[in-house]
């Protein structure tokens, strides 16, 4: 038997997409399984009996979409082999967790050392939670990070609006926001339209921190158009008519912001850093914090092949299948 552990199902964001994806593939591919309810960042009341209900054997197998789920160190002495899958860690010190003070919830360490198998998204990933946790050495994997991608599909067709530049990166500080607004106002001066896409408001990010209060303020002076998505297929729609996505972040392991940019036919532009250079062509890419080498990329606008599709659901989980020995 199977035990599955996605996300909490959030509509409008890429949790919700992963649970959902998987959950459909399982089933299309007649994976018997059982779906235990997830223990992540939005859970407010973990079913903790249900856990402790549960009754396996060593035969069985456990799939964690998030490997430093709290519900690991309750399921941790459970018969059968147990996976995980790594999409960010505290291993890297500008991930978010290290940046809000709640490392100690994750507990990192000790919860990945119960896997049998640890599936990273990236080989960055992989790279740093061996050089991390050197205890993990011959149990990582990399495998990528299954992306439905047909439910972009209907906006292929979206005709794209030129010199129209967009950010798709959350708002918050390891994306390095100031870089963006700098290099926003350069862009400005060229020509180009700016635009920061958004799921969360104006009103919901000025609360939660007078930082974030203050950069809204300066964006706009920057020139860069704030658009607030309050829905997926606006969202999207919006994504599909610009011609350039621009990620400034240091912190990715692989963002699905930018997978989700290209496979709608925007040139990327990204760091020479980290997770991009795996999947974004060597001509699309910056020396990182390089304002005037960015600049000189996004005016060149190279159009190249970019490898995304190993990051297809199907492609994905077979490996997570093949890893688990169900297939």
């Amino acid at each position: 038997m199977l035990y599955f552990m996605g996300y909490t199902d959030n509509e409008g964001n890429w949790t919700g997409n992963y649970t959902r994806a998987m959950r459909n593939e399982l089933n299309k591919r007649h994976i018997e399984y059982v779906e235990i309810p997830p223990y992540d960042w939005y859970t407010a009341n973990p079913p903790i009996d249900y856990y402790n209900s549960i009754n396996s054997n060593k035969d069985d197998v456990w799939f964690f979409g998030w490997a430093q789920t709290p519900a690991m160190e309750i399921l941790k002495d459970k018969p059968g082999k147990k996976y995980g899958i790594v999409v960010g860690a505290t291993a890297n010190p500008f991930e978010p967790a290290n940046l809000w003070g709640t490392t100690d919830w994750c507990n990192e360490r000790f919860r990945l050392d119960q896997y049998d198998t640890i599936f990273a998204v990236s080989d960055w990933c992989s790279r740093l939670l061996t050089k991390s946790y050197p205890e993990l050495q011959g149990r990582v994997a990399v495998t990528g990070f299954p992306i439905d991608y047909s439910i972009y599909d209907p906006f292929k067709h979206i005709e794209k609006v030129d010199n129209l530049v967009i950010f798709n990166q959350r708002l918050t500080i390891e994306k390095l926001h100031v870089v963006e607004v700098e290099l926003a106002r350069r862009l400005v001066a060229k020509g180009f339209k700016v635009q920061h896409l958004s799921g969360t408001s104006r009103e919901e990010l000025s609360k939660q921190s007078t930082t974030l209060a203050a950069l809204l303020n300066i964006m706009d002076n920057s020139g860069i158009e704030f658009i607030h998505n309050t829905v997926k297929e606006t969202y999207h729609t919006n994504l599909a008519k610009a011609s350039i996505a621009v990620t400034t972040s240091i912190s990715d392991m692989l963002p699905n912001s930018m997978l989700e940019a290209i496979y709608l036919n925007l040139v990327p532009v990204a760091p020479r850093n980290l997770c991009f250079p795996e999947f974004i062509h060597s001509d699309n890419l910056y020396t990182p914090y390089d304002l005037d080498e960015m600049v000189e990329v996004i005016m060149k606008r190279p159009v190249r092949k970019h490898p995304i599709m190993r990051y297809s659901l199907e492609c994905v989980v077979d490996k997570y299948l093949k890893y688990m020995n169900l297939i």
